[in-house]
């Protein structure tokens, strides 16, 4: 993907849907308005959502809160879940651009931040903060711990990294 940059396009019948949004979509009338706002080449957006569309089937048992299994067909990669056509305007950019919040049990380590794989240490890979909260924390979320074991862990990883460069 060009500059590791991806877009979600919604319609109005998804908008209310999801948990609001930190920033808010690019809202148009009309797909190729979406796409002009959105610096997208309007035919390709059409044409990628016409193909969505066509692949979007039965309807009849979407659960926005669950698995529903309502998929698209002869689409690859395949939606699994939530698979409804994109047809009620206005309509709704977000360009996504990949990160690492936090990971879900994490890299493990030991006590020096070094990260390890079957227990054995890598040589050239240590981790901080959110990466490894798994590895630390075992299970549930604790605020501000990101904070702690970034300043903590990315002090000794700073630490080992250097020493192992030079």
């Amino acid at each position: 993907q060009p500059d590791q940059v991806g877009y979600v396009i919604i319609d109005a019948k998804s908008l209310n849907l999801f948990m609001p949004s930190v920033f808010p979509p690019i809202k148009a009338d009309t797909l190729a308005e979406l796409a002009g706002k959105m610096g997208l080449p309007a035919n390709a957006l059409a044409q990628t959502v016409a193909e969505f569309n066509a692949a979007c089937g039965d309807q009849s048992g979407f659960h926005p809160t669950e698995l529903d299994g309502v998929a698209t067909s002869d689409l690859t990669p395949p939606k699994t879940n939530w698979a409804r056509p994109i047809t009620e305007p206005p309509f709704y950019g977000y360009s996504l651009r990949t990160g690492v919040t936090f990971t879900y049990l994490g890299l493990k380590v030991n006590e020096n931040a070094q990260c390890s794989i079957d227990d054995r240490p890598v040589s050239n890979l240590w981790a901080a903060g959110e990466t490894m909260a798994g590895s630390i924390l075992g299970q549930g979320y604790l605020a501000g711990f990101g904070m702690t074991i970034g300043t903590v862990f990315g002090r000794i990883a700073g630490k080992e990294a250097a020493a192992h460069a030079n």
